[in-house]
């Protein structure tokens, strides 16, 4: 991915950040992850505080823990993260 076009993600993550926070459920124990997904677009999420006992292992890749599950409150569910994919996890 180039760095103008990351910019450009990061600036319309910014924008959104906001609204995101105003629909979400809760204040306490929120974080907001920076996520590159299988596709190499960049998207954002606020998620629960992660349960890392709650990780998941890839056997494809012989890993016994490539991510976490987390609650999501824009898919009001939970969901899986990968390790190698999040850009940076920040709490709210």
């Amino acid at each position: 991915m180039k760095l103008k076009s990351l910019g450009k993600a990061i600036n319309s993550i910014k924008e959104n950040l906001s609204a995101l926070v105003s629909r979400s459920k809760e204040n306490e124990n929120q974080y907001l992850v920076i996520y590159r997904t299988e596709e190499n677009k960049t998207k954002s999420y606020i998620i629960q505080k992660p349960d890392l006992y709650d990780s998941f292992g890839n056997k494809g890749e012989k890993r016994d823990n490539v991510g976490f599950k987390a609650y999501c409150y824009g898919r009001d569910s939970v969901r899986s993260f990968r390790h190698d994919r999040i850009v940076s996890i920040t709490k709210l």
